[in-house]
């Protein structure tokens, strides 16, 4: 996903962040409908891409399921106009359930 974005004229090369985030979901699926970040709220408008990551840690030598990540990565448009890539990190089996804010895109 690497490389500058193009949107409405102007390049930007996605910012990686990298901060933990409060979300606030449908409650079903788990989809993102909002999320704060450094003291201000974002209403997501659309959600433009999902994917799933059950990739390696980089570095990792023991490819084991228990050390596999379990994240659900979320491409937004807020009602601001931003792009932001956001993921749900659930942990091997569920243990956990963060929000990361990952780059931002525009």
């Amino acid at each position: 996903m690497g490389g500058a974005k193009e949107k409405r004229g102007a390049v930007m090369s996605p910012k990686f962040i990298g901060q933990k985030i409060d979300v606030t979901t449908d409650g079903t699926i788990k989809e993102p409908m909002s999320f704060s970040w450094k003291n201000r709220d974002y209403d997501i408008a659309e959600i433009l891409l999902s994917w799933m990551d059950w990739g390696f840690a980089q570095g990792s030598s023991q490819h084991d399921w228990k050390n596999r990540r379990h994240r659900n990565y979320y491409r937004v448009r807020t009602t601001s106009d931003n792009i932001f890539e956001i993921y749900h990190d659930r942990g091997p089996s569920g243990k956990t359930d963060d929000w990361y804010l990952f780059q931002q895109i525009s």
